[in-house]
């Protein structure tokens, strides 16, 4: 539509100048001043309305462009951002998507680019064998999308991103037990593929986000209960252990108590001993108010009255 506008413009504007209005006859009238100008005009418009949509280039959100032009040797290595450009008609312009995208490998039928069972069927190190469901979270690099137009191609999901990560998730679980597949290490063994992958996909112009184990299933239904139990098993020896340590947190506690007062009673008795003017101190002031004389013998210190006795 475009191209059609601005050939139309172009045919007005070549028209008008290749006529002109002749005032010296009786009555004015229109001729033809320059028949090569005309010429020109028509072949300006019929370019335009033939190469002119493909002069510009709108990008929309959350996307980049990238160019490639015959004459300059290819791919160029600079990305067009979002927004509104000229290009060259013989420029050939691809657009990528770099919002995160994701590819899930799963069991479910409904779920991911495969339709059926797509799960990865892994071995542990004990040889035992696992299927996964695993998505992988990625976005294409906006700065390096012409190279993964250049070394992979528009298919890249199929070409780069199912078939290396089937394989490195393999290759790490492989190392690992599969008690700390199903739960145990679940985390170090994501960050592990996940670290594994990256450089490959940098290397294609993907950024890696992260790679989600996100459901394990046992080949063999007896096993996976019998890890179930053992599981079960083993918090209860933890839950166990944590009340015997706290038991044993709170006897320390009492002893600790018991030892202290025991050696407060014993300084308090020494110093009793050593300044038995203290005990009779300490009988004044638990005398009650109301008391205006006390008798005590001789060997007992004087006692006055407390100031406002009756």
């Amino acid at each position: 539509m475009l191209g059609v506008i601005i050939g139309v413009l172009v045919a007005v504007l070549f028209l008008l100048l290749s006529l002109k209005v002749d005032t010296s006859a009786e009555r004015p009238r229109t001729v033809l001043r320059n028949p090569g100008l005309l010429i020109l005009g028509i072949g300006v418009t019929v370019f335009a309305a033939a190469f002119a949509n493909r002069c510009f280039l709108t990008v929309p959100a959350a996307y980049v462009a990238t160019v490639y032009d015959p004459l300059r040797g290819g791919v160029q290595p600079t990305e067009l951002p979002e927004g509104f450009h000229f290009v060259l008609p013989w420029w050939k312009t691809e657009l990528w998507r770099v919002q995160t995208q994701e590819y899930t490998m799963s069991a479910i039928r409904s779920e991911g680019a495969v339709i059926g069972d797509d799960s990865i069927h892994c071995q542990t190190n004990e040889g035992l064998g696992l299927n996964l469901d695993v998505t992988v979270l990625f976005h294409i690099d906006p700065k390096d999308a012409h190279a993964l137009w250049q070394k992979v191609g528009e298919d890249y999901q199929r070409v780069l991103v199912r078939p290396y990560a089937r394989n490195v998730i393999r290759m790490v679980v492989a190392k690992y037990s599969v008690v700390d597949v199903y739960g145990a290490k679940r985390q170090q063994i994501e960050q592990e593929i996940t670290e594994a992958m990256r450089q490959a996909f940098a290397e294609k112009g993907i950024a890696l986000e992260s790679v989600l184990l996100r459901n394990v299933e046992f080949a063999n239904p007896e096993f996976a209960q019998a890890i179930t139990e053992k599981q079960v098993a083993e918090q209860q020896i933890r839950t166990e252990e944590q009340n015997l340590r706290r038991a044993q947190i709170e006897k320390q506690t009492m002893v600790a108590q018991a030892k202290g007062e025991a050696e407060a009673i014993q300084r308090r008795g020494e110093t009793l001993r050593q300044n038995p003017e203290v005990v009779q101190y300490e009988l004044v002031q638990k005398i009650a108010p109301n008391v205006r004389a006390l008798y005590l013998p001789p060997n007992y210190l004087p006692v006055s009255p407390r100031p406002g006795g009756r």
